[in-house]
């Protein structure tokens, strides 16, 4: 299974309607005869981040579906309607193929049974790391996140932030020494104090310190889900 990581940058002042268009026209297009499945779609929270971004993630049945997929957004007149007005609501998107680290928690997805989770209207909200590995260290750097980072993460009870998933990028698909990694936060007013007074002072072996064997630059984005992401 691959996923498709997609950054919507989107016209000022016009976020509601084409969260909305993408629920109603995009997701119905690109999920049509199960060769794939929107997982999340996430506004950026407020404050955190450049404005009218979104950020949805798919996952895709294999490369012949996605290759089926890529196909039809060239010749099927749905997607090419899709196309026409979705330029009204959207300035650009850039997508990227991603494949889960051999460790990840998320690798395969059952279709039938996204999306019917109970649902208490209550948005969550993710910790979105892109991480760029030194040359030749991605797979330590992939293994050390579900290795190192994710069992400290665990250890800390009760549970303020979890990883969900870890992908990397496809070779031939975007930078090659990229990963990402998301991770839920359940716990926000435990998590605010890490951004009010940042990290506590890390000691050997902690992810601070091991972390800067495989990269020094990251980047980190607070996500919210959208009301109709189908996976909260």
């Amino acid at each position: 299974m691959i996923y498709l990581h997609e950054i919507h940058e989107i016209v000022g002042g016009k976020k509601e309607e084409f969260s909305e268009a993408m629920r109603s026209q995009w997701k119905p297009l690109i999920e049509r005869d199960d060769l794939a499945k929107v997982l999340w779609f996430f506004h950026h929270a407020v404050g955190t981040s450049v404005s009218y971004q979104a950020v949805s993630i798919t996952a895709v049945k294999d490369w012949q579906a996605f290759g089926t997929i890529m196909d039809r957004t060239l010749t099927d007149p749905g997607w090419k309607a899709w196309d026409r007005d979705v330029s009204k609501l959207r300035k650009d998107v850039t997508g990227k193929v991603l494949i889960p680290n051999p460790l990840s928690p998320l690798q395969e997805v059952d279709f039938s049974k996204v999306g019917t989770e109970p649902d208490d209207g209550v948005p969550a909200v993710y910790l979105h790391d892109t991480g760029w590995a030194f040359p030749g260290m991605m797979d330590e750097y992939v293994d050390a996140w579900h290795t190192v980072l994710g069992p400290q993460m665990e250890a800390v009870q009760p549970p303020v932030i979890t990883i969900t998933a870890g992908w990397r990028t496809c070779p031939g698909t975007g930078r090659f020494h990229e990963a990402i990694l998301l991770s839920r936060i359940h716990n926000w007013e435990l998590f605010s104090f890490i951004i009010t007074f940042g990290e506590p002072p890390a000691q050997p072996g902690e992810w601070m310190i091991e972390g800067l064997k495989y990269r020094d630059r990251w980047e980190s984005k607070i996500l919210r889900t959208a009301d109709w992401s189908p996976m909260k």
